[in-house]
């Protein structure tokens, strides 16, 4: 006599089976899709790399500034920021944005109170941070009445052990305080002066610190000098 289908038992234990699969495979789905996405952050940061060495060759082996004051009007003013003077070499203006990061600090917001951005492209958010050794900051009303002088390139003695940006959120003005984001598990992606780029491992802590638009942010121990 022929058998007309599976019974109960049977559709059960194929169901056990393939949620157990399922359950096994999901982290090394979810370990692919993260890769995927910390390769397209060194991407990203690859670029911004290069394009602050195009900055340099054309304004006399100096750095940028990180942020200053514009007036872009005669009767206002605006935050002219380090990714507006990268403008011209970046091709993408989602470079500043890591598809790791599901909330980017809006810097625009974190500014609100004080001054608006000034127009680029449409930035308004970010995921990186820079090293504020060596992209000063310029006229920052109404912190900084005086500004910061540029770094020449020929200061930094150690090009390949420097910091130009990384992973990071900001707390709030005046501080601006960068803290290290460990998103890539707990790596965290940064791109040196001499324009390579690779993970830095981290340490998710207990701690959280004050984020520039609000809210808060894990607190990462960087564990690689």
């Amino acid at each position: 006599m022929k058998r007309g289908g599976f019974s109960l038992a049977e559709l059960l234990i194929v169901i056990g089976i393939l949620a157990l699969l399922a359950a096994l495979l999901f982290p090394v789905i979810q370990n692919a899709r993260e890769g995927g996405r910390r390769t397209r952050c060194l991407a990203q940061m690859h670029q911004l790399g290069q394009s602050v060495l195009a900055y340099i060759a054309d304004f006399n082996e100096t750095y940028p500034m990180a942020a200053y004051v514009q007036n872009y009007t005669h009767n206002s003013a605006c935050l002219f920021t380090l990714y507006h003077e990268l403008v011209p070499y970046i091709r993408d203006k989602q470079i500043v944005v890591c598809p790791s990061d599901g909330r980017p600090v809006n810097v625009a917001r974190a500014f609100a109170a004080y001054m608006p951005l000034c127009p680029a492209m449409g930035f308004e958010q970010s995921s990186y941070m820079a090293n504020w050794c060596l992209f000063e900051v310029g006229v920052l009303l109404p912190w900084l009445p005086q500004p910061h002088r540029v770094i020449a390139a020929s200061e930094v003695q150690y090009p390949e052990q420097t910091v130009a940006f990384f992973d990071a959120v900001m707390a709030p003005p005046p501080s601006l305080m960068p803290f290290v984001q460990g998103r890539h598990h707990e790596a965290a992606v940064a791109n040196f002066a001499d324009g390579h780029s690779r993970p830095l491992r981290t340490r998710r802590t207990s701690l959280t610190a004050s984020r520039a638009d609000g809210g808060v942010a894990p607190v990462y121990c960087l564990l690689e000098v």
